[in-house]
């Protein structure tokens, strides 16, 4: 059994959002990062760093103003940075984080932390793409997140069934699709959607797991058989959580770029 720990579910207070923020230097995902990747990956250090495939992380208001420049000389090429949670909260690190990365050439994208006993997911997938989780053919935006798991003093599913779970999981799917185009990427880990949403996935949804050890999982939850995005720290390299793309520099520039990318794993 992996050693995954839930991740932090509302960040501590953040200093406030800077305000005359300089318009976005936008390179194309892969210019200052491939380089950096070329030269950097030697500083890595966590489980699975050396392993194949293009290595990047993940960010809340924890982590507060990253130097993403240090994280691009370490080998990030991308970020996903939380962006909202249940229907009302927006994190206020969230304009920071995302231009940082940006500005330093990482293609970078937003997470929504879904909160199924709070709202119904259509309410949560809009105040999602309304504060920072759309998605654009521009070469250099993530398609949305999608942050299923447990939350601390709550049940585990949210009090709801294994079929309202699943209903409620196409629904913000569906409406996000409808409104960008692309599937959300699905952030879970295997015991949490094996317990509360089954032996079930959606149609042509990439998975996004959770699973802290050395080796690559081969475990995977509901009836995906693949894993675009594989989670395996916690604890460094890059600040936040640290992640690896299972493919190559094609594959990703078809998960970042296409319309009709099809998941690798359903």
């Amino acid at each position: 059994m992996s050693s995954y720990r839930p991740r932090h579910l509302a960040p501590p207070p953040a200093p406030a959002e800077p305000t005359g923020a300089s318009r976005r230097a936008v390179l194309r995902g892969g210019l200052l990062g491939a380089a950096a990747l070329g030269t950097g990956t030697t500083a890595l250090t966590a489980p699975a760093a050396q392993a194949a495939g293009i290595h990047g992380q993940d960010v809340s208001g924890w982590q507060g103003e990253v130097d993403w420049a240090a994280q691009v000389a370490l080998g990030s090429r991308f970020a996903y940075v939380k962006a909202t949670e249940g229907r009302t909260y927006r994190s206020p690190a969230f304009n920071h984080q995302y231009l940082g990365a940006g500005a330093v050439g990482m293609v970078r994208g937003g997470y929504h932390f879904a909160r199924p006993d709070s709202g119904d997911p259509v309410e949560q997938a809009d105040f999602f793409l309304d504060n920072g989780g759309g998605w654009s053919d521009d070469g250099i935006t993530l398609p949305g997140m999608l942050d299923l798991e447990g939350y601390s003093g709550l049940p585990r599913d949210y009090g709801l069934s294994q079929q309202e779970m699943r209903d409620w999981i196409m629904g913000f799917s569906n409406h996000y699709r409808e409104q960008t185009g692309r599937r959300p990427v699905l952030y879970t880990n295997l015991h949490w959607w094996n317990d509360v949403v089954g032996d079930w996935t959606p149609v042509n949804s990439p998975l996004f797991l959770a699973s802290y050890r050395s080796d690559a999982p081969t475990t995977l939850p509901g009836r995906w058989w693949g894993w675009e995005l594989w989670q395996y720290s916690d604890a460094g390299p890059f600040a936040g959580d640290s992640n690896l793309w299972y493919g190559y520099e094609e594959e990703f520039e078809r998960f970042v770029s296409e319309y009709d990318y099809g998941a690798a794993g359903i």
